[in-house]
């Protein structure tokens, strides 16, 4: 409030296919996401790397201390999917495919449905830090095998590379995502 007294923060959803169309038409002034290819009029920044991990429910998931591909498989999964498709990372970097019972387009209530059930969610170690904060029962477990993320960037039109406003706002997003990998 007094570093940006009359700064207004609209946080939208947004997925790396529309983020090149909303910052030409000034919807977005930044977005932190995982992208593909974008624009050459977008530019970016690698705010960090992140693996993944298997949030479960111990008291309805017994997957012991470690985590087999046998077991891992065995269960029934709930992933996050922007297409809205029952096919996620795993599907798409492994042979096999696991038991997909429910597909969400956003991570915002994974934890609620992985929460009193016995169902995996194959997710980033940053979203299962986020997601741990309010739901503290639920655990993480490392995976079966090697699955690594993309990097989580910072992404602005480069119109805006020199405005003062735009500057403020990305150096508190890097402030916020360099503290959040150190928690």
């Amino acid at each position: 409030e007094q570093e940006a007294p009359h700064l207004k923060l609209i946080v939208l959803p947004v997925q790396f296919r529309t983020i090149g169309p909303a910052m030409a038409s000034g919807q977005l002034d930044a977005a932190v996401t995982v992208a593909d290819e974008l624009p050459a009029a977008i530019a970016r920044e690698t705010l960090f790397q992140g693996g993944f991990v298997c949030l479960y429910d111990p008291r309805h998931a017994k997957l012991g201390r470690k985590l087999t591909e046998e077991k891992y498989f065995a269960h029934d999964h709930v992933i996050v999917s922007y297409n809205g498709d029952l096919r996620g990372i795993v599907e798409d970097t492994q042979v096999r495919s696991r038991r997909v019972r429910c597909s969400l387009g956003t991570f915002a209530n994974l934890g609620a449905l992985v929460e009193g059930t016995s169902m995996l969610a194959t997710v980033p170690t940053y979203v299962a830090r986020w997601i741990r904060r309010s739901r503290p029962e639920l655990r993480t477990v490392s995976l079966p095998f090697e699955l690594r993320g993309a990097p989580v960037e910072l992404l602005w039109p480069q119109a805006r590379a020199d405005d003062p406003a735009s500057d403020y706002l990305r150096e508190q997003i890097r402030r916020i995502a360099a503290r959040e990998v150190q928690s």
